[in-house]
């Protein structure tokens, strides 16, 4: 019985040492510009889907790409040929200044007519909010600065 309860944590042992940070991917480290209608765009997302590979984001604040990540703050894009998505929204007006057709309170667990999650808008056309439609692709190569400049139409 004992011999039996070795291999199992033995094997428990390879199962998790497995899971860990050393079958990550290799990281990127992206940076660069985002523009709309050859201005910067003042705030939105871009994910990276990795062919291979788990995807990765980044922010975009002032045109300007940062905070790279996949899994922690900051720590990069797997490396590799990537689609790009872009998102930039913002909120529509509270909806409870407007008439809903729903029979309970906005506050109402019963009101499903925002489920409770403010309603957005795209700030660009929505194709590209679609890594297989934006036309946007990049190869990201490990140990370099990656710069990519994209320009929305």
């Amino acid at each position: 019985m004992k011999h039996y309860l070795i291999i199992i944590l033995f094997v428990m042992t390879l199962l998790v040492t497995g899971c860990s940070k050393h079958s990550r991917p290799p990281l990127a480290q992206v940076e660069g510009t985002v523009q709309y209608k050859g201005k910067p765009l003042e705030k939105g997302t871009l994910v990276f889907d990795v062919t291979g590979s788990t995807s990765g984001n980044a922010e975009i604040v002032n045109g300007q790409i940062v905070n790279p990540t996949t899994f922690s703050s900051g720590d990069g894009i797997p490396a590799g040929n990537a689609k790009i998505a872009v998102y930039a929204t913002k909120e529509k007006p509270n909806p409870s200044s407007h008439k809903t057709d729903s029979k309970y309170p906005d506050d109402h667990p019963g009101n499903t007519t925002n489920n409770g999650m403010p309603e957005t808008v795209s700030l660009i056309p929505e194709k590209y909010n679609n890594p297989q439609t934006s036309g946007f692709t990049c190869t990201l190569e490990k140990g370099k600065i990656n710069t990519i400049h994209l320009e929305i139409e």
